[in-house]
């Protein structure tokens, strides 16, 4: 938290006092940076989620006889977050958007939205025989089914929200559901051709994972200082792309079915979070001028340190985001380039916190090829360090440490006061 608000002492600036109200395209933006915000919820639960099903796996504590019942039980604890991934993005997107008093209505509303639409899927999409038991993140849809029927409630809540008061309690969630239910039914029908062109798509991204890849990257990267990073993120790691079983998504795939082709949106994220982005945190420090190097050491340092454990990089990329914006376009280029050259030499690894050491460590068994990143990463950190000192010293940008308004303002020297006539006559 200390580095966090160091970071926003020294980059934010306050809005005028007159600023004039939102536009509509400035709303469109807030509106995405909610629903962002309310995807990072569920995806703030998967490093616990992932961690137990890990540790309960047959190569860690599964291996040991003794332990054998405990690792299960670790496991199938960590497995049903992921399997009810689906409802959680619901509750996250009702959370991230609501903006009024009644959240717990709008939540309600929103899981009985995604319960219907799931269901009335299902039922035009049934499983196999041998398949029942498989869990809604494997439903036709799977968690993109959260998501659209959040946003399907929210929608009717906002249409009838005038006249809620009006109608009896139960007036609301029977119109929410039956929204619902004439959706799930155009979707369960939709489902054989939208299957399809989702299983094209994919296959397409897997054939082209270079190209694929690094417009992730880039993406991700270029969204973040706008909060909406997470809409993209939510799609790849945990909606889009097949790995048998019905399970769908970069993590899962890579963590539950132990897919080696799985990882090529997180992989690139390794040398960024590890080695990238703390050279930049040091070439920032060494850049500061000499009055506000030690100030800006202590915030830099403990950041690159953050973001090379544990793979927390915004810190660092908002010191820079919005005071420097080519150097962070910069950035995003790189990052995307990152991706495509990992997808390129078929390197595949994946985190369940974020790319940073603790992950590549702990994950390490299931990689394939993960030595490789360590050279990348060295490779990285010495073009970052170089670019960042060139850039920032040679077109003096604003990063910490360089603006005036960093300098520390030097108490003004008292005037002397004029002496009164008894105190001149004293010796």
């Amino acid at each position: 938290m200390t580095i966090l608000t160091s970071l926003r002492q020294t980059t934010s600036r306050q809005p005028p006092a007159d600023q004039p109200p939102q536009t509509p395209d400035r709303r469109h933006i807030a509106r995405l940076r909610r629903l962002g915000q309310g995807l990072a919820l569920p995806i703030a639960a998967m490093p616990t989620a992932g961690l137990l099903l890990r540790l309960g796996q047959d190569d860690l504590l599964g291996r040991i006889h003794s332990l054998h019942q405990a690792a299960a039980v670790l496991s199938q604890t960590g497995a049903a977050v992921l399997d009810n991934l689906p409802l959680l993005f619901a509750l996250g997107v009702a959370l991230g958007l609501n903006r009024s008093a009644d959240v717990a209505g709008r939540v309600l509303g929103c899981a009985i939205s995604y319960l219907i639409l799931s269901r009335a899927v299902l039922a035009l999409n049934p499983l196999p025989a041998d398949q029942l038991d498989t869990p809604p993140a494997r439903w036709p849809y799977g968690a993109l089914l959260g998501i659209l029927g959040a946003l399907l409630a929210m929608a009717v809540w906002k249409l009838v929200e005038r006249r809620r008061r009006q109608l009896p309690p139960f007036a609301v969630y029977g119109i929410v559901a039956l929204a619902a239910l004439g959706a799930g039914a155009l979707l369960g029908l939709a489902y054989p051709v939208v299957d399809r062109a989702l299983s094209a798509a994919a296959s397409a991204v897997a054939d082209h994972a270079v190209l694929g890849g690094g417009a992730f990257g880039f993406l991700n990267r270029i969204l973040l200082p706008l909060g909406l990073h997470h809409v993209p993120s939510a799609v790849v790691w945990y909606v889009t792309g097949d790995c048998g079983n019905g399970v769908k998504g970069d993590v899962p795939c890579f963590f539950t079915e132990h897919d080696p082709g799985a990882g090529i949106f997180m992989t690139g994220f390794f040398p960024i979070g590890m080695f990238a982005l703390p050279a930049a945190a040091l070439a920032i420090w060494r850049s500061a001028l000499p009055t506000q190097r030690r100030r800006i050491g202590a915030i830099m340092l403990p950041a690159a340190a953050m973001s090379a454990l544990t793979g927390i990089t915004e810190p660092i990329e908002l010191a820079f985001a919005y005071t420097a914006p080519l150097l962070y376009l910069a950035h995003a280029v790189l990052t995307g380039a990152s991706l495509a050259l990992v997808n390129a030499l078929d390197i595949h690894a994946g985190f369940l916190f974020s790319a940073g050491a603790l992950d590549y460590v702990f994950n390490f068994p299931l990689a394939t090829r993960p030595l490789l990143l360590l050279p990348i990463g060295l490779a990285y950190a010495g073009l970052y360090y170089a670019l960042f000192r060139f850039a920032i010293t040679r077109f003096n940008l604003r990063t910490p440490g360089r603006t005036p308004d960093d300098e520390q303002p030097v108490p003004p020297t008292p005037e002397p006061v004029a002496a009164t006539k008894e105190e001149a006559k004293l010796p």
